[in-house]
């Protein structure tokens, strides 16, 4: 690893660079004024030993140079936010020695108070970083607390004028150090002006006079950087290592946090830090990869540098899913390469949270063309019509059906009502304990009665009534009500066995040791919103629900979930159980700022005659296990029951429907 740190002195911005050694591993005030001032500032700029843009040199160490269009922010702390600008000042290169290694500045500090003795100036590297595809942007000083709705959060709004807290956002990179230098290779400093700083300038016959700033500051890189070469054994290249790479997902470095301009400290309450970074090109072309095999990435490394970091890197490409968990430590100011050896994922039949093993994707109804599919989803993000366009098939009383995206989390009615007709070709909502009558989505067919009792891995022959609870039978070719899990995962033709979830297998969900408001990416490129549960630890606090009506806090879990380390439960909405017109609409699914958005997931636990347990989670509905109607439309999570002879390394039964070739085959998982 090396690390370098950054001086400039007055008259010579002065860059020196110390190196410790390289680290190559393997893995397995008040103013009456309202008129803002400018004050000129003139820096020369002398690198020595270390430079500004960032390569390798020949053993790989990361160095950098001044190039044509590099520029710093400069901001006075003295303005106390008050300032009614839209932009930072800018300081901008104007020359470059041959060597690279000096470079003069220019620019003006525009400040709400003028610049005086006293005042200090904070300075922030890259300037790029504020422009164009901004990877920085002033927050509030003053945090917000969400209480709407009884969501708990706590976090730094945006800010419309410029401010001392700014908030870094590394979540979307590309992998090449030339991206990071210019949006986020972060560097702060700060100078405390004195009278040595200031000359006067006077022009035309000493007529005009202008104050001209000198400083000296020492820069602190607040980042750190990770070369990545991935191996495969026995990958699909001669060396084994992983070049042909269509994006790459890491989890676990903190890639989102606000920094004070004030003193260089990060101020990111634990509700707004986020902790995943995804690689790729915007095009969605393969990621450029220079010959030395090095994806690069730059984040923030914890703190507290002596405890090492998790993390879960899920690299995509056209010959599979690779993935690879592991720690290790990091500190800021240093960069990284590491040999990291990964392997690819394997399609498994169940994942495990809190000595639960649930399916890997919810129950589905799927028809098209001649061919149709009882069983568990081709993928945990899997809902209905996930990946389609609002069409008029599925308005409801000529109401236009509207989106802002791909699929029916995007599609809503009048502003924000998120109201759908359900298709019985392409369905994951049911009535409780339907077997024979699931497609009918208007009848009054849950099973009844008169009060507590569990189906789970149970067939009855009838509805049964509000008298009496039903008996259940053995005869599977009898059944009309009861586990439907069970019932078309045990029809002959599935290797892979499920039932209905019970209650105190939902209620483990609820203690589960991370749960995170999170998101997949589907195949389509578009979101599925949800909630994430796991045994691991996440880094970090994990977001809460409820979770308000603002989506932003929501965090990408799909290189995790494919990987197969947690349980992925989509926000669905549900079908309601009143009116029998109205039972065949989907609602509460549009995942949209101010609108209101939840899931409940059955269980195989009866209270009453027309009640069940069943876990709630949204907007407005914090994570517990409560008490909705048999008759809505819920989803359904199975629990894993085992395997046609115990072997489990038979492809998913997803996998052999053409239909879901795009997700899922018998080869292996692609999303």
């Amino acid at each position: 690893m090396k690390r370098q740190a950054f001086y400039f002195f007055s008259g010579a911005f002065m860059l020196l660079a110390t190196v410790a050694c390289s680290e190559h591993d393997d893995m397995t005030g008040d103013n009456s004024s309202t008129t803002a001032t400018k004050t000129r500032i003139e820096v020369t700029a002398d690198m020595g030993a270390g430079t500004r843009t960032l390569r390798p040199d020949a053993q790989n160490h990361i160095i950098s140079e001044w190039a044509e269009g590099d520029k710093m922010v400069i901001y006075n702390i003295a303005d106390e936010n008050k300032s009614t600008e839209d932009n930072y000042s800018l300081v901008n290169i104007q020359n470059i020695s041959s060597n690279k290694k000096q470079a003069d500045f220019a620019g003006d500090v525009v400040s709400f108070k003028p610049v005086t003795t006293g005042n200090t100036l904070a300075f922030f590297y890259p300037g790029a970083a504020f422009e164009g595809e901004k990877s920085v942007v002033p927050v509030n000083p003053n945090t917000t607390h969400e209480t709407d709705q009884g969501a708990d959060l706590t976090y730094h709004d945006t800010a419309s004028k410029i401010k001392n807290l700014v908030a870094l956002n590394m979540k979307q990179q590309d992998g090449t150090l030339e991206t990071i230098d210019k949006k986020f290779d972060y560097n702060w400093g700060k100078v405390t002006i004195t009278s040595n700083n200031q000359f006067t300038n006077y022009t035309g016959e000493r007529k005009n006079k202008t104050t001209i700033l000198k400083t000296k500051v020492t820069l602190q890189r607040k980042v750190t950087f990770w070369g990545m070469k991935f191996t495969v054994n026995g990958g699909p290249s001669a060396t084994g290592v992983l070049t042909d790479i269509d994006s790459i997902k890491v989890n676990g470095l903190r890639s989102y946090d606000v920094l004070d301009l004030q003193d260089g400290t990060f101020k990111g309450t634990s509700d707004e830090k986020e902790y995943v970074i995804n690689i790729a090109n915007k095009d969605r072309s393969k990621l450029n990869i220079k010959s030395d095999g090095y994806v690069w990435v730059a984040f923030m490394a914890e703190e507290n540098a002596s405890n090492p970091t998790n993390f879960t890197v899920t690299v995509y490409t056209q010959d599979g899913v690779f993935t690879k968990t592991a720690s290790k430590k990091f500190e800021n100011d240093y960069d990284y390469r590491t040999n990291i050896t990964v392997e690819k994922v394997k399609p498994q039949p169940w994942v495990e949270v809190n000595g639960v093993k649930w399916a890997t994707g919810n129950f589905i109804h799927y028809k098209k063309g001649s061919e149709e599919y009882w069983g568990i989803a081709p993928a945990q993000w899997w809902i209905s019509n996930y990946g389609d366009e609002a069409s008029p098939m599925y308005q409801i009383d000529r109401r236009q059906l509207k989106s802002n995206g791909l699929g029916s989390q995007s599609w809503y009615v009048d502003s924000n009502l998120g109201v759908f007709k359900h298709s019985t070709d392409d369905i994951d909502l049911f009535q409780w304990g339907t077997i024979k009558d699931a497609l009918d989505l208007k009848g009054d067919n849950c099973l009844l009665g008169i009060g507590s009792h569990d189906i789970a891995g149970k067939y009855y022959s009838s509805r049964g009534n509000v008298f009496v609870n039903p008996t259940p039978i053995a005869n599977r070719s009898q059944a009309t009500h009861g586990d439907i899990a069970k019932y078309w995962t045990e029809d002959g033709t599935k290797h892979y066995h499920y039932r209905y979830p019970k209650e105190a297998e939902l209620e483990k969900l609820c203690s589960a040791n991370t749960i995170i408001a999170a998101y997949c990416y589907t195949d389509k490129g578009n979101k599925i919103y949800g909630a994430y549960f796991s045994n691991s630890v996440s880094t970090g606090a994990n977001s809460k629900f409820p979770t308000g009506r603002k989506i932003w806090k929501y965090q990408d879990v799909t290189g995790l979930v494919l990987a197969n380390k947690g349980l992925f439960l989509p926000i669905t909405g549900r079908r309601p159980g009143g009116i029998k017109a109205n039972r065949v609409n989907v609602d509460l699914r549009y995942v949209n700022y101010n609108s209101g958005f939840y899931s409940q997931y059955n269980s195989s636990q009866a209270m009453s005659d027309l009640t069940q347990k069943g876990l709630f989670f949204g907007a407005a509905f914090k994570m517990n296990v409560a008490t909705p109607s048999k008759l809505q439309g819920s989803a359904l999570r199975p629990v894993y029951v085992g395997a046609d002879n115990n072997d489990e390394t038979k492809p998913l039964d997803a996998a052999k429907v053409h239909a879901f070739q795009n997700i899922l085959t018998e080869a292996g998982r692609k999303y």
